[in-house]
């Protein structure tokens, strides 16, 4: 239970003791009252009887032997008088307190029945002396004496009797129970006692003190009435004020004589005024610092009779751990910060020179090598690619780590999200001879609001580890979702596997940080082993949930469950599928089943074979097809040659190839009589589009053209020209290799001082602009840029950078740039770069 739950608790137990406290003192003021009145009247009526009584008998005796009239009225009298005696006595002996009477020389004359049930088994009656009966509650053990003489005890108690008035006491006895005796002597010299039983009173007030807080009682006046030791001691100087009767004001003004306020130094009259305010505020609760450095916190209610009732609860051990709290976190944050500016640096320092490695195995790979040389630029290159996916593995989970990560939901196609992904990893699985293969529910809607590209992370890491871990079979996507939603869509994604497994003892750790499945010992895979911790987290973090089932050389099956706002369909005319029969050709089951689900909510009867020789012989039996779908990669006969043998049996009918690599197709299929050849795994707008081009065109045999020769360039137009800051040597030698043959003049500046004297004196049409060099950093050239050109136009200025936490690019774009790359950079990324923003005036950016 933390501090603040256990704050609460206290304060609602010491609520509920104050109001059943102010009950039972408002219950008791009022019994005493009563029972004040009623005792004075009781007195008096005996009082006056017995004066009645008197003056009767003496009657009797002066009238004696007068009338037998005149001693029938006395009888009569004396009859009345002994009447009205025992209704008095029964009525006392009716009420819960106890009552007595004494006489003159303190002999017990009469007393009810409370009275006498308080002195348990004493034999007490009418005539014991007031002396006689405390000394026997003494002596007897009745009454707890609480270490105090029998014989000084007594004395005590006759003492007190002599004084004019006397005052009240309470008298605890050994049962537990505690009565406060009053005393008050009547006209006759006698003694009138009431004894109030105050057991459920002491008790609360028992509780009161025992508690740790200060206890403090006003009265509608703001008088003190009590207060509790706890109070007393956190206010010593005030020790000798605090007494019933004395104002709320004049506490407060004691203290502040003394310096009791530390917070009231300087300002003590406004000081004052604002703590009366507060004091008569139907309910308050603020801090106060004592001049010993202690805290308090004050807490002040009104009562339902117009009282004030308050407690000083000691908070400085709490303000302590407040302010050691405050500390570490202040600590903590600097940590945090330190943790975040060292890995943005590492991932600078690191990916700054994989650039140069990188880049450079790139352009070697497109140079004339041998086999071998081929083979050592491919795997310095791999291999450079291996470090920066392990780089950002380790920066997205000391992000997630840091809790830094966050999410930027945005439309997106849920399903060409998937796609993308697949088409990413078909080189690598057509390369192990795997089938990759997704099946996304017809009925599902395809865009939804999410983060797209930590929905992509998650589907590269779980696919691509199917991918990594399968050697033969397939690797299939399901996407499937409850029917029925409107606003939020439920989606539960699942990849399936054919591949190694995962054993029962390392299931339950699957998703752990730097876990890898396979044998250490062993260990053929490459990897951080963060991928599924950074994935479970990042599900987590979409409010999803993640598991996987495996067995051991039999396959895994990794699925997750995530809701996702319905984002609106983006409109789209399309033109309606006329073709009603078409014939699927493909030998895995999974794959016809989901071209047979695809094809069939268009009215198109689907037929099924599951090789070319049976796709022949259903065609002599019957051709009235409209379209042939047929896989490329199948056993005996593929798709291509399938395609050249419904060719030559005659058959007209499109034929549409589904292939994992369509370039390998189209050159395999020239003279097949191909219509289209799509990429598989298949995106289902891909295949419509398709379909609902074959259902208006006649049938064409698939021809290749070559691209149209660009434009000769105008003699008179200008290079681009294009600047480019750079600190280090071999970025830049890597950055002019990969233009070198594009259209453009370059130039380099080495850093931010040199890119803006450039700028201004050659006038470039781009400025690639790296980010971290000497003397002016990338984000001073720029914003000196943007004010050089005071409005007049915008040149685009694109960043280079190595950085790749979280807040970069919106620093990058809100300094007045207008794109960013991370290195290390992309031949392909830069040459779209310059084809876009190649300004229309200048000769086109095309290879010289």
């Amino acid at each position: 239970m933390d501090m603040t739950e256990r704050l609460a608790k206290e304060r609602r137990a010491r609520l509920a003791a104050e109001r059943l406290l102010d009950q039972k003192s408002r219950e008791l003021f009022a019994a005493n009252e009563k029972l004040a009145m009623h005792a004075r009247a009781l007195s008096d009526q005996i009082v006056e009887q017995r004066s009645v009584a008197r003056e009767a008998r003496s009657e009797a005796q002066a009238l004696k032997g007068q009338n037998a009239d005149i001693a029938t009225a006395l009888q009569e009298a004396h009859s009345a008088t002994v009447v009205a005696e025992r209704r008095l006595w029964d009525s006392v002996d009716t009420i819960r307190d106890g009552f007595a009477v004494y006489d003159a020389d303190l002999r017990l004359v009469a007393a009810n029945t409370p009275y006498l049930q308080a002195f348990e088994n004493l034999k007490i009656s009418p005539g014991i002396s007031y002396s006689a009966l405390i000394t026997m509650c003494a002596e007897s053990g009745l009454v707890r004496l609480n270490g105090t003489p029998i014989k000084d005890w007594v004395t005590d108690m006759l003492a007190r009797l002599e004084a004019e008035v006397i005052e009240p006491i309470v008298v605890q006895m050994s049962s537990g129970s505690y009565y406060r005796l009053m005393n008050r002597r009547t006209l006759d010299g006698g003694m009138v006692t009431l004894a109030i039983d105050m057991t459920d009173q002491m008790r609360i007030w028992a509780a009161v003190e025992a508690i740790p807080d200060g206890f403090v009682l006003f009265d509608r006046e703001d008088r003190l009435l009590t207060c509790n030791q706890q109070y007393r001691d956190i206010y010593p100087e005030a020790a000798d004020i605090l007494r019933p009767g004395v104002t709320f004001e004049d506490v407060l003004r004691h203290g502040l004589a003394r310096g009791k306020y530390a917070e009231a130094v300087g300002r003590e009259a406004e000081w004052m005024s604002e703590r009366l305010a507060a004091h008569r505020a139907p309910s308050s609760i603020h801090e106060q610092k004592l001049s010993n450095g202690r805290w308090l916190r004050v807490l002040e209610q009104s009562t339902p009779d117009g009282g004030r009732v308050g407690l000083r609860v000691d908070i400085t051990d709490w303000k302590e751990q407040q302010a050691a709290l405050e500390a570490a976190r202040l600590q903590a944050e600097a940590a945090n910060r330190a943790k975040s500016a060292f890995l943005a640096n590492m991932s600078h320092e690191i990916r700054t020179p994989m650039n140069g490695v990188v880049g450079m195995a790139e352009l070697l790979c497109d140079t004339e090598l041998s086999e071998e040389q081929r083979l050592f630029a491919e795997t310095i290159r791999s291999s450079g690619e291996a470090l920066l996916v392990i780089i950002n593995d380790i920066l997205d989970y000391s992000k997630i780590e840091a809790e830094r990560l966050t999410l930027h939901p945005e439309p997106f196609d849920l399903e060409r999200t998937i796609h993308e992904v697949a088409m990413l990893l078909q080189p690598r699985a057509r390369a192990k001879g795997i089938r990759l293969m997704i099946d996304y529910d017809m009925f599902l809607p395809t865009r939804f609001v999410g983060d797209p590209g930590r929905i992509r992370q998650v589907m590269t890491n779980l696919m691509g580890n199917a991918v990594k871990f399968t050697d033969t079979g397939h690797v299939l996507v399901r996407v499937v979702g409850p029917e029925g939603a409107v606003d939020v869509q439920q989606v539960h994604v699942t990849v399936e596997d054919t591949g190694i497994g995962i054993s029962a003892a390392n299931i339950d750790h699957v998703f752990g940080e730097f876990i890898q499945v396979e044998d250490q010992q062993n260990r053929k895979f490459e990897g951080t082993g963060l991928g599924l911790a950074i994935t479970r987290r990042l599900i987590e973090q979409m409010d999803g949930t993640i598991w996987v089932d495996s067995e051991q050389g039999k396959g895994s099956c990794f699925g997750f469950r995530i809701s996702l706002p319905v984002s609106e369909p983006a409109p789209e005319v399309r033109l309606p599928i006329t073709l009603r029969r078409a014939l699927v050709v493909d030998d895995q089951f999974i794959n016809r089943t989901i071209l047979d689900r695809q094809l069939a909510p268009h009215g198109i009867a689907v037929t099924l074979c599951r090789s070319g020789a049976e796709a022949l012989k259903t065609l002599a039996q019957d051709s009235r097809f409209d379209v042939v779908l047929t896989d490329h990669d199948m056993p005996e006969m593929d798709g291509v040659a399938l395609a050249r043998q419904i060719r030559a049996a005659g058959h007209q009918m499109p034929i549409v190839l589904l292939s994992s690599n369509p370039l390998l197709a189209r050159a395999e299929g020239e003279d097949a009589g191909l219509d289209v050849v799509l990429q598989k795994p298949l995106l289902r707008a891909d295949l419509y589009r398709q379909l609902q081009a074959l259902s208006v065109a006649a049938p064409a045999p698939l021809a290749t053209t070559a691209d149209p020769a660009p434009p000769a360039p105008k003699p008179t137009q200008r290079q681009m020209r294009v600047l480019a800051a750079e600190d280090n040597r071999t970025n830049q030698l890597v950055f002019a290799k990969m233009v070198k043959d594009v259209d453009i003049e370059l130039r380099f500046a080495a850093n931010g001082c040199e890119a803006v004297e450039l700028f201004q004196s050659w006038q470039p049409d781009l400025v690639f602009m790296d980010i971290s060099m000497p003397e002016m950093d990338g984000f001073e050239a720029v914003r000196a840029i943007r004010v050089m050109e005071d409005g007049q136009g915008s040149v685009p200025i694109v960043a280079l950078t190595a950085h790749a936490m979280e807040g970069d690019a919106a620093e990058i774009l809100a300094a007045g740039m207008d794109r960013y790359l991370t290195k290390p950079l992309r031949k392909s990324v830069i040459l779209d770069v310059l084809a876009a923003y190649c300004p229309p005036d200048v000769r086109p950016v095309a290879p010289r």
